[in-house]
């Protein structure tokens, strides 16, 4: 059964094809595997990819050790996690004490710009989901990394960061958008991603690039009228939360919306007889199935799989499914081998 491709996975696979720099080649071949249908008959494909991914990611650290080819990248964080979001901003508008406050990350927190230099990843819960927050080096436009814009374009979603007290608060959203849109990414807020049109000019064709705007500081006097004229003068079409990295106000939201932005579900376990086990979600994309769901424990058990009892969603508690069952957000599944 062949795999139909969307035009989008063909450009990435054309970027890996002829990219020549390590980082590129690593953030091609993770766009292929996001992009990559997920079904049976693109089972194959996908291991390759993953072992492409795994030996490009080993070579990437050999050479680093040895110093004997290329540059260290400061900015390779391997994803964990429901996905790995990377946080985007100008300098001191709260990116460090954001992934902070959240995780047991070993972050540079300070009054000055550019304290942090190198890629910082903390994992941070949103409910019960492990998301993978990656503190960046600050950006200005005009004089960015090629290796940092490469992370960012591999990166599964962007959390764009302001500070409600700047007296720019409009510049540093728009100054990071503007350097996004120069290295091909189209900043939206939608979990799913459509591609468009220009996407068949090579030359000119657009990454989608899930982004959520983060505007800090909500806690300072006239925080709450900055944040509405943000909204009202930017233009912006990106989706925006009110927080407080100081105060932790508006973090779970935060998460949550995250969640979200990433477009997967959890799914909990439960074997028979037993009560179900909520201590570690099974993490699938929306529309997985019970076999999804089963390749995660066991790729040979999923073969073996006869179908599922599912709790909660759309279906009657302790109803009867089949491995081709769609999967919702929070369901219990006792799989039956």
């Amino acid at each position: 059964m062949a795999v139909n491709q969307s035009p989008m996975y063909q450009k990435a696979e054309e970027r890996y094809r002829t990219a020549t720099a390590p980082a590129d080649k690593l953030a091609a071949l993770e766009e292929m595997f996001r992009l990559v249908p997920k079904h049976k008959a693109s089972e194959k494909l996908q291991a390759q990819i993953k072992q492409k991914i795994k030996t490009l990611r080993e070579e990437t650290v050999k050479a680093a050790s040895r110093g004997s080819q290329g540059a260290h990248d400061p900015y390779a964080v391997p994803k964990q996690g429901a996905g790995q979001v990377r946080l985007l901003g100008e300098a001191n508008v709260g990116k460090s004490a954001i992934v902070g406050a959240l995780s047991n990350a070993k972050v540079v927190i300070e009054p000055f710009p550019h304290s942090t230099h190198a890629a910082v990843p903390g994992m941070a819960l949103a409910e019960d989901v492990p998301i993978q927050l990656v503190d960046m080096p600050p950006v200005t436009l005009g004089a960015v990394d090629p290796m940092l814009l490469a992370s960012l374009r591999s990166a599964d979603a962007l959390l764009l960061v302001v500070d409600l007290s700047a007296l720019d608060l409009l510049d540093q959203l728009e100054r990071p958008l503007t350097m996004l849109r120069e290295a091909r990414m189209k900043p939206v807020s939608t979990p799913t991603i459509e591609f468009g049109e220009d996407f068949d000019d090579a030359d000119n064709a657009m990454l989608p690039k899930r982004v959520l705007v983060a505007a800090n500081k909500c806690d300072l006097p006239g925080a709450a009228d900055n944040f509405d004229g943000l909204k009202e003068l930017s233009g912006c079409d990106l989706k925006m939360v009110r927080i407080s990295a100081e105060t932790k106000a508006g973090l779970p939201e935060m998460m949550n919306e995250l969640f979200a932005l990433l477009n997967v579900i959890r799914v909990y376990a439960k074997k028979p007889g037993k009560p179900v086990d909520k201590s570690s979600p099974f993490i699938l994309p929306v529309g997985g199935t019970v076999h999804d769901m089963a390749a995660h424990v066991h790729s040979e058990l999923a073969e073996k799989l006869k179908g599922a009892r599912i709790w909660g969603g759309t279906v009657h508690d302790g109803q009867q499914v089949t491995a081709a069952h769609v999967l919702t957000d929070k369901n219990v599944v006792e799989l039956h081998f």
